[in-house]
């Protein structure tokens, strides 16, 4: 098998996805089962999946059982090796794929669905889960993305709802103690633990909820990549959840409550990945790595302890305090991203998006001030009740953040602004979850607008493709015929489909055929409030009294405040053992 491999390597664009011997890797000779864990996209992507790094060091330093890992091969690599008939191989021992007792495949992005199938596929697996045997892997799946299930459920012996870290250490015990034992067996026993769907035995699932964030499950010696990745530095989550209560955001539902490690477990942790890996930046990173309440204190125990070290904190507030922490943090004064989201006040308040037009000029204010010489600014259209007057608002923050620029930057000429536009995508188990997206004619009117009004001096206009989010939407909130629907998509040579020089909607539109229907009628099918929704076997633990009030709330344009600073808004969540936990 390795010489085999070997004789791939010097034909392939890079080699180094495929050679694993990372440091940080693990190998081991005694194990009591053999997981491989799988990121579907390149090596590059993968390897930055701060959930793969979580489940492969939690396996390997808290279980007799070994993590290896495996992503999606390029396509000259996958080509060769078709031809060579080389099949997909973990990284670690480069043994096949398919002799390994399971293979977890994160769930990040409904655009990675068909690579999945491409994995299966080179690995020598049966797509379908009724079609494997007892020589089989079992196949299973989590990450965000598990929130709605049925799309793809049909390619998964059993799917995680909610936090690996609460799941997998029960799952591995179950799994040691029935070894040997047939699949369907198994499969049984899988299906009554929390948080695992099963689809040969489908039941009510809720979402399976780690109480705090532990130190010791924290990957403080994180595997290196062997070559440039996406995010090339170390990477600690500092916080799970938001309480924003973005009516949009479909991570800042489904991961609630909040709960915040406490400041010496972030300090310590950091200064342990630098000191093992090398790296000489840092990055905080949560859903809204500004609320995290003691990152001042943070800020500065890190840089008492490691001065020389850069700090990253994505996600950031649209405040201008969270840009001051940025600008202590960071000797990079190039560009700096800020999501408004909506172009006027009343759409903001639709969407819950607790960001006045005040704040958002202090934001740039400070980001000018602060050496800044780029703004992006983020926005999206076809949200609900989105008019022309909130496609204005957008043109109007654009002259405006130009405006600041030119007063603020010390170098005005060198003044830019980008405007990102993208399309509003409803997701499961979120307050727009029964409406469906703008159809295509409406979404290309509203970027047209906005290209014909919007000032180009110093303005940079960057509007999304339409398809690729309208497939997206179409499989975020599918149901179980869906399934068809990739696999014929895959067959007809989707892949890749996150990269857009690689997205094929001819192979798309020949998916959803297969079931009968197009792409456009899926994304915008809508659901009513009281109708039952293909997602409703699964209990995100957030109330669906609670989203069909805040769907209403947002009709009616009224703020629902955050519930970390303000009064309880009764989503319920908080319960039991599950609660909001804060350094302060």
């Amino acid at each position: 098998m390795e010489t085999r491999i070997e004789s791939l390597l010097e034909h392939v664009e890079k080699p180094a996805r495929y050679i694993g011997g990372e440091v940080g890797s693990v190998v081991k000779e005694d194990y009591s089962l053999r997981v491989v864990l799988s990121y579907p996209d390149v090596y590059e992507i993968g390897t930055a999946n701060q959930a793969v790094q979580i489940i492969y060091s939690l396996i390997n330093n808290h279980t007799g059982a070994w993590a290896e890992r495996a992503y999606c091969p390029w396509p000259d690599m996958s080509g060769l090796m078709r031809a060579e008939r080389v099949p997909l191989f973990s990284l670690e021992s480069w043994k096949p794929v398919r002799e390994a007792d399971f293979w977890g495949i994160t769930l990040q992005h409904e655009l990675t669905y068909t690579n999945i199938l491409e994995m299966l596929d080179l690995a020598g697996v049966p797509l379908r889960y009724e079609d494997r045997t007892d020589d089989d892997p079992l196949v299973f799946a989590g990450g965000p993305c598990a929130s709605n299930p049925h799309p793809i459920a049909a390619f998964f012996d059993f799917i995680l709802i909610g936090d690996g870290e609460r799941v997998m250490p029960e799952l591995i015990r179950l799994c040691e103690r029935e070894k040997g034992k047939p699949r369907r067996e198994l499969l049984k026993k899988l299906a009554g633990m929390e948080g695992i769907f099963v689809p040969a035995f489908p039941s009510q699932v809720t979402r399976a909820v780690t109480p705090e964030l532990d130190y010791d499950l924290i990957p403080v010696s994180p595997i290196v990549p062997s070559m440039h990745s996406v995010h090339d530095r170390a990477a600690l989550e500092i916080m799970r959840g938001c309480t924003r209560g973005c009516r949009f955001c479909m991570a800042g539902n489904w991961y609630r409550p909040v709960r915040e490690r406490p400041m010496e477990d972030v300090c310590r942790a950091v200064n342990a990945m630098v000191a093992g890996t090398g790296y000489e930046e840092a990055s905080l990173s949560s859903l809204s790595t500004t609320d995290y309440s003691a990152i001042q204190e943070t800020l500065d125990g890190l840089a008492q302890s490691n001065p020389n070290l850069t700090i990253s904190l994505p996600s950031l507030r649209v405040d201008p305090a969270a840009i001051r922490l940025l600008g202590l943090t960071s000797q990079r004064k190039g560009s700096i991203t800020l999501a408004p989201e909506a172009g006027s006040q009343r759409l903001r308040d639709v969407i819950n998006k607790q960001v006045t037009g005040d704040d958002i000029q202090e934001a740039i204010t400070e980001a000018f001030r602060g050496g800044r010489t780029t703004v992006k600014l983020y926005f999206m259209i076809g949200l609900p009740s989105e008019t022309e007057a909130d496609l204005q608002g957008i043109i109007d923050i654009a002259t405006t953040a130009r405006r600041i620029g030119r007063s603020e930057a010390a170098s005005p000429g060198r003044v830019q602004i980008n405007i990102s536009v993208a399309s509003f995508v409803p997701k499961a188990h979120t307050p727009f979850q029964w409406g469906g997206m703008n159809s295509r004619e409406e979404l290309k009117k509203k970027q047209e607008y906005l290209r014909r009004n919007m000032p180009r001096k110093q303005i940079k206009l960057s509007v999304h493709d339409l398809m690729p989010g309208m497939v997206e939407s179409a499989i975020a909130r599918g149901r179980d015929a869906t399934a068809d629907t990739i696999e014929a998509a895959w067959r007809a040579g989707a892949g890749f489909d996150a990269w857009t020089e690689k997205f094929d909607f001819a192979a798309w539109k020949k998916g959803f055929a297969a079931i009968g229907s197009t792409v456009e009628q899926e994304a915008t099918r809508s659901f009513a409030l009281d109708a039952p929704l293909p997602w409703d076997d699964i209990d995100s633990r957030t109330g669906k009294e609670f989203l069909v009030e805040e769907r209403k709330r947002a009709d009616r344009a009224q703020v629902t405040p955050d519930c970390r600073w303000g009064d309880c808004s009764d989503c319920g969540v908080c319960e039991g053992d599950v609660r909001m936990i804060t350094c302060k």
